[in-house]
């Protein structure tokens, strides 16, 4: 679904990479996880688009999953340029947008983009990017399960992103219902 609001938005898409312990298993609730995995990776792939408009070729993301004892974890790494100092810390706060910053026609939709493909495209909130709720809402979920979601940006370059949670088998400790 990701891959089908990138392309449906920018007519490209990065590949999506899987290495890590890929073939793990583990009990996770469906709807958190999904919400918090389903906007990390629209963030990723914005970045890269959005960062390599002259490529013919986008650099990949990369998913590495990890699986222990007490958790599992999962770094989405992508090549989008990196968050910018000025605003590190903001991308945690609700509402916090860097939605319609881009006057660049090729990822703004220019002057009738809204008015044509309200929905999807344009420097407006809409399913791929916008409102603010992303990032925040993810790391609610993360920290309610037990787990954490943090940011590692290197500007220039790209950022990764983890998000770690603590296994539901009963085992250890784990959250409250």
């Amino acid at each position: 679904m990701k891959r089908k609001l990138c392309e449906h938005k920018y007519s490209k898409v990065p590949n999506v990479k899987l290495n890590g312990h890929f073939n793990s298993t583990f009990p996770y609730i469906v709807q958190p996880v999904d919400y918090i995995l389903g906007e990390l990776l629209k963030n990723a792939m914005r970045a890269t688009v959005e960062n390599h408009l002259d490529s013919q070729h986008l650099p990949d993301i990369t998913v590495t999953i990890s699986n222990n004892d007490t958790d599992f974890i999962i770094r989405i790494s992508d090549r989008g340029g990196g968050i910018p100092h000025n605003i590190s810390k903001k991308i945690w706060q609700y509402h916090f947008t860097t939605s319609g910053q881009n006057a660049d026609e090729r990822v703004a939709g220019g002057i009738f983009d809204s008015v044509m493909n309200p929905m999807f495209s344009g420097p407006a909130a809409g399913p791929m990017h916008g409102f603010g709720f992303g990032l925040p809402v993810s790391k609610a979920y993360a920290e309610y399960l037990g787990g954490s979601l943090t940011v590692e940006s290197m500007q220039g370059i790209g950022t990764d992103v983890y998000l770690r949670l603590r296994h539901i088998d009963g085992k250890k400790e784990s959250f409250r219902i």
